[in-house]
């Protein structure tokens, strides 16, 4: 489907979502219609960008590629005939740097409609566009209140970080959106527990623990320290047995399905997945990676890029109104702004590895309290208009609301055709879908730009380097039998004459950006 109809079909669900909720009190039709609008903003999203995103897209994608024909062998590069650093996973064989629920699920989609970039990309589109539906769950049982809950989904429709992480476009892309996703299932579960007390309901949040383990790790046991802390608000369910039997069940069953695959790699893949176990701790104690800036208020100054800067306001009106006023319900507010709390404690004061999505997983609740800032100013203006442009005002309120989620300036910029960056990356993802016409399967390709080897063998069968082999290297390649070839130069590095001058090198002309 064309980019331009998903974005004209998405805004036309949108505001039949409006009509159907607020004009015709169909609620729960509102809602899935809303949700209909997310998917296809999402899947415009995932078409947007024809190539894969560096930081980690393209990484995650050739494991998953790689996971369509060994789902339980993990691989970045499936033939290494140079050495490598398996602690390297930017450049190692065995990869188990990240858990493999949402590479499974890229691997499965690939292998129903085909490697390629958008359908590595629909898991992510799918489940963030359930996202939608229940936050507004969440929102209906916290604040009691339709409009409000209405407004907390749609915050999540138009949320710009989760539609840049569908893209693959920020950092740690489907991974962490996943992840949160699979959390913000666990926190609807547990809300729907508390309306509707019994085993089902807690199995679920179970499910969705484990499952969200199997995608990042062991912070999304928060959902079980919002059960506890839901507990612990109401007395009278102190010696209610059923409930400790109900999150027991809950927890083991979330045991259950993560453990086996934490046994599984130990088994088959003991030095790669010691090591990783030990460099997850390191994230903990050590500050890792390219973002780590040793600011406490790291997170809290990040709220602008998750939420949007114009929003932040009403978090700190929604906070104040769920924490004072009746009409809420309070039983909900130690439980939830304690999930909240913890992972925005934990990551900002105890993790020394700064992320920007780490606190990401419990946006549903934030989005709450925005929505629950931002409703009753909405409605106060709504009640001071005339009966009959009542409806009207209120539509064009949330369609400020959308765009002010949505951040459309920042989007037209990630994403602009007058980006040299990503006229780049088009340029040299055409190469590589092309380079079959020239180029036979088994020929193993060297040079190319940094780190866009994963991305040549993710949409080619060849093995392939983006840096060349020292000249001895290159004698014992040719002579074990190996085909040769090199990308001539790039913006980066040019060949050594031992390779140019190589009657059994063949040397590829087109120049990379």
């Amino acid at each position: 489907m064309h980019p331009g109809l998903l974005l004209a079909s998405s805004t036309l669900c949108f505001l039949w979502s409006l009509w159907l909720f607020f004009s015709k009190k169909q609620y729960s039709a509102g809602v899935w219609a809303l949700c209909l609008a997310a998917f296809l903003l999402r899947l415009y999203m995932a078409l947007v960008d024809p190539f894969l995103h560096d930081w980690d897209e393209r990484f995650h994608a050739l494991v998953a590629k790689n996971m369509i024909v060994e789902p339980f062998r993990p691989m970045l590069r499936v033939n290494p005939i140079l050495p490598y650093d398996f602690t390297a996973w930017c450049c190692n064989h065995i990869w188990v740097h990240k858990q493999p629920l949402f590479l499974w699920q890229m691997a499965l989609s690939m292998k129903v409609f085909g490697v390629n970039e958008w359908a590595l990309r629909l898991p992510s589109v799918i489940l963030s566009s359930l996202m939608t539906y229940w936050t507004y769950r969440i929102a209906l049982i916290w604040t009691k209140d339709q409009a409000t809950a209405f407004l907390a989904a749609l915050l999540s429709t138009f949320s710009y970080y989760q539609l840049e992480l569908t893209a693959g476009y920020l950092s740690l892309d489907h991974n962490d959106l996943v992840f949160t996703t699979y959390v913000t299932a666990g926190i609807w579960a547990f809300a729907e527990y508390t309306q509707k007390p019994g085993m089902r309901w807690a199995l679920v949040a179970g499910i969705c623990t484990g499952l969200a383990i199997l995608v990042k790790w062991l912070t999304a046991l928060v959902i079980f320290g919002g059960a506890g802390l839901y507990l612990l608000s109401q007395r009278d369910q102190w010696n209610n047995w059923r409930f400790y039997k109900h999150w027991l069940s809950a927890f083991a069953l979330a045991l259950v399905i993560m453990a086996p695959w934490q046994l599984y790699i130990l088994q088959s893949f003991p030095k790669e997945s010691a090591w990783e176990y030990t460099y997850n701790f390191k994230h903990i104690t050590e500050r890792l990676g390219a973002f780590t800036a040793g600011d406490p208020l790291y997170y809290l100054k990040y709220l602008n890029e998750h939420f949007g800067i114009l929003l932040l306001p009403f978090l700190v009106f929604g906070m104040l109104l769920v924490l004072l006023s009746k009409k809420y319900e309070r039983r909900y507010n130690l439980p939830m702004l304690g999930m909240a709390g913890v992972f925005y404690l934990f990551f900002s004061l105890v993790v020394e590895t700064q992320m920007p999505a780490f606190t990401y997983p419990v946006a549903a609740v934030i989005l709450v309290l925005i929505a629950a800032g931002l409703e009753p100013c909405i409605r106060l203006v709504v009640e001071s208009c005339k009966p009959n442009l009542q409806l009207a005002i209120r539509a064009v309120l949330l369609v400020l609301v959308a765009l002010a989620s949505l951040q459309p300036a920042q989007l037209r910029s990630n994403h602009s055709r007058a980006n040299p960056a990503r006229q780049a990356k088009i340029h040299n993802t055409q190469i590589f879908k092309n380079l079959d016409q020239t180029i036979a399967a088994d020929v193993v390709v060297f040079n190319c730009k940094s780190f866009e080897d994963t991305e040549l063998m993710f949409y080619q069968k060849n093995n392939a380097y983006h840096w060349y082999p020292t000249e001895p290297q290159l004698d014992s390649l040719l002579a074990n039998g190996h085909k040769i070839a090199a990308f001539q130069s790039h913006t980066n590095q040019g060949l050594p004459e031992y390779m140019t001058n190589n009657p059994r090198v063949r040397v590829i002309q087109q120049e990379m950006k």
